[in-house]
């Protein structure tokens, strides 16, 4: 019973520390602001072109902040993948917002019982990957 206990509490030690967000590491010459990074759309660029680009950008923004270490776009890993959280939220009026409050402060039962643990995001993160993932489904 104790070696139960004692796998546990280390299985729980480690799933917190894998989903909690990673420090970005940019090179010397990448260390401007990610706002000047991001493209401005044109007229001859379409605006799916700019919504792609944007979701790519979301995708290693995602991945920045440790995300896919415990979700996939298409698998469930540790949590939900991506994709069946937007058919969950797809079609409920609040779903964008929802969603980033989950992001931003985490939480247990909706998924199962592996808690997701808060994220280090801003609001205006949280909001930004909440309609990223909206987006996929």
């Amino acid at each position: 019973m104790k070696r139960y206990l004692l796998l546990t509490a280390i299985a729980g030690s480690l799933l917190v520390f894998s989903c909690q967000q990673k420090p970005a590491e940019q090179p010397a010459q990448q260390a401007q602001p990610q706002e000047a990074q991001k493209p401005v759309e044109t007229k001859e660029q379409p605006a799916q072109a700019t919504q792609q680009v944007a979701a790519k950008d979301m995708g290693d923004f995602a991945k920045q902040k440790g995300c896919f270490s415990c979700h996939d776009i298409n698998n469930k890993k540790v949590g939900p993948a991506f994709k069946e959280a937007a058919k969950r939220f797809a079609g409920k009026a609040d779903a964008e917002d929802e969603l980033a409050k989950r992001i931003k402060n985490g939480g247990v039962g909706e998924w199962g019982n592996i808690p997701m643990p808060p994220q280090s995001v801003t609001e205006e993160e949280a909001k930004e990957l909440a309609r990223w993932v909206l987006s996929l489904k």
